[in-house]
């Protein structure tokens, strides 16, 4: 439901703010006071451009909007991060006069798509140029499938998730058929390098370690002579001095000057720690000179084995998944195998696969034709239950002779099934049946979307889930018995949703529950308007003055009071009509 608007800087409205009741609310008053501005700011609030020629330096609108029972809108707000204030969101949206736009909902900053697609969910306004439902048939599917949702709706949902599994598996299909593909050009590939990758039996880092034992293999000589020199200078032999001969005598020494003064004593331990390393160092040399191998068979034996890497890294190193460039060495090698190892897996089980998800594939077409036949007999069916609900509500709004056609026909098979739903319309008796939006003129335009809407809204019982509808200009060329008739049908509109209808017809308003005037008054050369929310009495007023242009003749009073009191009655027990308080103030 919509709560309230505020619209400031709007043509002749400087700021206004309008409280709307849960039911049918009116909006009237003398022309140019500034209904179509009201239109104008509800347009805005659903993404509506705004003519510059009534947009001042800065114009902007305000909108609360309720959100019980519009749990996608909630869901949605919520994703967005919206604040909301007591089951309220507010919608801002503001325009400069150089055309920059800017929309909020609840604190957020939106682009206007997004505001539109919002709001749009809840709120629909009906111009006179402005009957989208009427024109879209995507639309009109999505309204013939709402007015029979219970006999539609699980046959629908079922077609939609047979759809997505349908989408699935062909999407997989695809994907296997890719696969065997791949297997059939590179499966053998694969299979042998692997093979010769496990024939060889690689090690990761196994090629620098090779180059490494080659390098010390080259200079074995070099390093044998090195190793037992430095041996030698720490354990000495029978031609000279050494440093453990030297560091035994430092040892003798200072062991006679601990027993004379135990403070030496820390100093004899770690000459004997060093002179037990020292010997550990020179063991461990020797034994490395011992063990150099400098055979010519261990040096080919190794370049053998280097150069048996080499040429695998260089054979498969471009030939497996995972590289971007040859491999680098053979740890690289052995890293991008485990690729290769894993495609080999997926190759083997994938025509298997392909064969049981063709055969799903299969049974869930003949679900997916059979449940979307099911679907165009229960949207077949619905539409000539709809055609006849409108056609009555035609009658009630004094179009007798207007026939509507709700038509079902076939069309390329998408995920709500395989019908166009079109709304066609023959004005008069013998006229051929066209699309709604071309059959009709404006004032029928409109009738026929309050027949359709107050049809569809037979099938809503949901209340708290109740769109807002907005028209504008219904009434236009129409009077008498039409009007009376359309004041009606708004009336029972508003039984299962919030109505709010800009009228110039006494008819129409007197069946509204809540009244809202728009007054336009001129002080010392300046323009001010309020919009005021009648009670009883200030009703009766103002549809004097729309019968009679007179809101003080007798006789005008005494039919409004009567007008009124008709409504009431066919509507069906008293209903709240407002206070009389100003709502707001307006500055032209």
């Amino acid at each position: 439901m919509l709560s309230t608007l505020r619209i400031r800087h709007i043509g002749v409205i400087d700021d206004a703010m309008l409280e709307f009741g849960p039911g049918f609310t009116a909006l009237t008053g003398e022309t140019g006071a500034g209904k179509t501005m009201i239109v104008t700011g509800l347009t805005m609030l659903l993404g509506g451009r705004l003519d510059r020629g009534r947009t001042r330096e800065s114009s902007t609108v305000d909108g609360t909007l309720a959100l019980s029972g519009h749990d996608e809108l909630a869901a949605s707000l919520d994703e967005l991060g919206a604040d909301e204030e007591d089951g309220e969101v507010l919608v801002v949206r503001r325009v400069t006069r150089d055309g920059r736009s800017r929309a909020q909902i609840g604190g957020v900053p939106v682009p206007i798509g997004t505001l539109a697609g919002l709001v749009g969910t809840a709120v629909t306004v009906h111009g006179q140029s402005d009957q989208q439902r009427l024109r879209d048939l995507d639309a009109q599917r999505v309204a013939l499938d709402r007015f029979a949702t219970t006999e539609i709706g699980p046959l629908l949902e079922h077609h939609r998730a047979i759809w997505r599994e349908r989408s699935a598996l062909t999407e997989r299909l695809t994907d296997l058929d890719d696969l065997l593909a791949e297997r059939d050009r590179r499966g053998t590939v694969l299979r042998e390098a692997l093979e010769r990758i496990e024939l060889a039996d690689p090690q990761p880092g196994e090629d620098d370690a090779l180059r490494a034992e080659l390098e010390r293999l080259g200079n074995a000589e070099e390093l044998r002579s090195t190793a037992t020199q430095a041996a030698l200078a720490l354990v000495g032999d029978d031609d000279g001095p050494a440093a453990g001969a030297l560091l035994d005598v430092a040892g003798e020494a200072a062991g006679r000057g601990a027993r004379t003064d135990a403070t030496l004593a820390p100093l004899v331990e770690r000459l004997d720690a060093v002179r037990i390393e020292l010997s550990d160092v020179a063991a461990e040399l020797t034994r490395y000179a011992e063990d150099i191998d400098a055979s010519p068979g261990r040096l080919d034996e190794a370049n053998q084995r280097l150069h048996e890497l080499t040429v695998l890294v260089r054979d498969l190193g471009t030939m497996l998944p995972g590289t971007d460039g040859p491999a680098a060495d053979i740890t690289a090698l052995l890293e991008t195998s485990r690729g290769a190892a894993i495609d080999l897996d997926r190759y083997e089980g994938a025509e298997q696969e392909r064969a049981t998800a063709a055969a799903r594939l299969e049974t869930v077409q003949t679900e997916l034709d059979q449940t979307a036949e099911s679907l165009t007999s229960a949207r077949t069916a619905a539409a000539a239950e709809l055609s006849e609900a409108v056609q009555e509500e035609l009658r009630h709004l004094e179009m007798p002779d207007a026939a509507i056609r709700v038509d079902v026909s076939p069309q390329t098979h998408r995920s709500h099934g395989r019908d166009a739903v079109a709304i066609l319309l023959a004005p008069h008796p013998g006229a051929e049946h066209l699309p709604v939006g071309q059959a009709a003129s404006g004032g029928e335009l409109s009738r026929v979307m309050l027949a359709l809407e107050v049809a569809l809204s037979s099938s809503r019982h949901d209340r708290s889930a109740a769109p807002v509808f907005v028209f504008d200009e219904i009434d236009a060329g129409i009077g008498g018995r039409a009007a009376l008739a359309v004041g009606q049908r708004l009336a029972r509109l508003a039984r299962h949703a919030q109505v709010i209808v800009v009228t110039h017809l006494p008819q129409v308003a007197a069946h509204a529950g809540t009244h809202l005037q728009i007054v336009k008054s001129s002080t010392d050369g300046a323009t001010s308007s309020t919009v005021e929310n009648l009670d009883r009495s200030a009703r009766i007023r103002e549809l004097a003055r729309m019968l009679a242009g007179d809101d003080a003749s007798d006789v005008a009073l005494a039919h409004a009071e009567e007008l009124l009191e008709d409504a009431r009655v066919v509507v069906g027990g008293d209903r709240p009509t407002g206070g009389d308080r100003v709502v707001s103030g307006e500055r032209g």
